[in-house]
């Protein structure tokens, strides 16, 4: 849709106050003059509480001149605008957008996702009080410039950031630099390309839950705040868990290397783990026991020897499915060989496999029971003796 040259007329009486709550605007072609012009709009529909806009083409530098006071007051109960994909071809030249900060004062929620921001002002940001949610993923922001994003007064309410698939580099930088947003809780970084983890960090004070999703580390550290309630760290290459965390209480580790559960005792309060494709081989009764309060474990899809032991377990563990909302079908065996694809839950050893102990005593007393046989016939028949006669 072409609205580069759409000029606004206004409405009678009659066609004033319309109940829409959403605007949307899909593979649309705007410049800075017919933006000005669609403002007006925001007259008309005091109900208006969602903007949106979706792979369209801005051919302008954010040159906005809203002139009318009255559409600064009906902007101000949009409380999400959401713009996704917008091209700016001249997006180098594009101005501070100082003419739109009081616009998005009360916003709460805006997500600005893969269109090239490699910087929002710190003026800009001091002035979205309101902002509760800000999503910037896919997009091209650095620690340096997220810095001043962030800066002292910036987002003072926000609770929500997305950072994920951007260019950040180090960890350490990230945490100290969002020191400034007091009441974050929830940070999603995941999908950058980061150094290794330090052995400390500084965080957010209210911080509780993190994404390090597909972020290439190697090694968790001391580094996670420990007021976390809810960690990601899927999609890495952990081939160990051990990090204590008092608060815990949902934990993501899939398509990780880890060949064992981790240590329930570092997690007192866990409910949900989601271990999915790494490397286990088995888990156990005293595995999952050490885990006082968990609720939930997803452990599909690895690489399961079905041991006797882990046989014995899951036949003495009817309720399985109450615990492993992916069993039966996500658990199969990769060992031995002659039970390989098959559900551990359907699979059965060989009794020489699981009763090797009790076979073997079992051939010593017979062979014991044979000699004793043997003796007594040869001296019952006097079998000594005519072994004496042949010699």
């Amino acid at each position: 849709i072409n609205v580069a040259n759409f000029r606004f007329s206004e409405l009678s009486a009659e066609e004033i106050n319309s109940p829409m709550k959403k605007l949307a605007f899909r593979n649309a072609d705007l410049t800075d003059e017919s933006f000005n012009e669609l403002l007006k709009l925001l007259r008309y529909t005091p109900e208006l509480s969602q903007a949106e806009f979706d792979d369209c083409a801005l051919d302008g530098v954010g040159d906005f001149q809203p002139s009318e006071s009255d559409i600064v007051r009906e902007l101000g109960k949009v409380e999400t605008l959401i713009i996704r994909r917008l091209h700016i071809p001249r997006f180098y030249s594009f101005n501070d957008l100082r003419s739109v900060y009081s616009l998005l004062e009360k916003v709460k929620r805006i997500t600005v996702e893969n269109s090239k921001v490699f910087l929002v002002p710190c003026e800009f940001s001091q002035r979205l009080r309101s902002l509760e949610f800000l999503d910037l993923s896919e997009n091209l922001m650095v620690e340096e410039y997220l810095r001043n994003s962030a800066c002292e007064g910036a987002w003072p309410s926000l609770q929500t950031l997305i950072l994920s698939q951007n260019y950040l580099k180090s960890i350490e930088r990230t945490g100290e630099i969002l020191l400034t947003l007091k009441n974050l809780t929830d940070l999603d970084i995941s999908r950058n390309s980061f150094r290794p983890m330090p052995d400390t960090c500084r965080w957010p004070p209210k911080m509780r839950f993190l994404n390090l999703s597909s972020t290439g580390i190697w090694a968790v550290k001391m580094c996670i705040p420990q007021t976390l309630e809810v960690l990601d760290v899927s999609n890495n290459n952990l081939d160990s868990f051990s990090l204590f965390l008092p608060r815990l209480r949902e934990l993501y580790i899939s398509r990780n290397k880890l060949k064992t559960l981790p240590d329930g005792s570092l997690f007192p309060v866990l409910l949900v783990m989601k271990i999915r494709e790494n490397a286990l081989s088995t888990f156990s009764k005293d595995q999952l026991g050490s885990f006082p309060k968990l609720e939930t474990l997803e452990a599909g899809d690895n690489h399961f020897v079905c041991s006797c032991e882990l046989l014995s377990f899951t036949l003495g563990q009817p309720a399985l499915s109450q615990v492993l909302p992916d069993w039966p079908d996500s658990y199969l065996c990769n060992s031995p060989p002659r039970l390989r694809g098959q559900r551990v839950q359907e699979a059965r050893p060989s009794v020489l496999e699981c009763h090797q102990a009790l076979l073997v005593s079992g051939v010593c007393c017979a062979l014991l029971l044979l000699i004793l046989l043997i003796a007594g016939l040869c001296h019952h028949f006097h079998g000594l003796w005519y072994l004496r006669m042949m010699w």
